[in-house]
């Protein structure tokens, strides 16, 4: 029993010791993200069938622009189009849940009527660029759908893709100009 208790407390050492170097690096990693804007741009298609009895026929066309503060908070300034219709807005920190800082990625999650897109940008060691990658998801056996930017919901009738996907960085606050 003694060399059973010497194990766990070697485990549990290692273990403190491990966090603390992975959260020393989490932290020294989201200090280089600090005033830095990140822009995304990408085309996201899904094929569906929509309440209207329209079709979808288009993609949608997005470009995110994420700033991190000096105090490490995030603000985003999204917009999309598709066809002849478009929508924009501004996101601040209280309520961009969608985007959080960890370590030297950004990750997002944008909710839809049925199921959920996660956005990923990974920061260069230099964080000077990034890249970003997208997936679409949703609930075992339930169909993706979404409200269209017409505001009509639509439903799956096959897999999303996303192409044309760019991410670049810069420094300071592409906001303030």
């Amino acid at each position: 029993m003694v060399g059973f208790a010497f194990w766990n407390r070697r485990v549990f050492w290692i273990s403190v010791s491990l966090l603390g170097l992975f959260g020393f690096a989490t932290e020294a990693a989201a200090q280089q993200a600090l005033n830095k804007t990140v822009k995304v741009t990408f085309s996201f298609f899904v094929p569906a069938d929509c309440a209207d009895r329209s079709t979808n026929r288009y993609a949608r066309d997005v470009t995110q622009e994420i700033y991190v503060s000096t105090k490490g908070r995030l603000f985003a300034k999204l917009a999309a189009s598709a066809g002849r219709a478009s929508a924009g807005r501004m996101v601040e920190p209280s309520r961009s849940g969608q985007f959080r800082l960890a370590g030297n990625q950004i990750v997002g999650v944008f909710v839809q009527a049925s199921g959920a897109v996660q956005e990923t940008i990974t920061f260069d060691s230099s964080y000077q660029s990034c890249t970003a990658e997208l997936l679409q998801g949703s609930e075992a056996g339930k169909t993706f759908s979404w409200v269209n930017l017409v505001g009509v919901k639509c439903n799956a009738t096959g897999k999303g893709t996303f192409s044309n996907v760019a991410c670049s960085v810069q420094q300071g606050n592409a906001f303030a100009n």
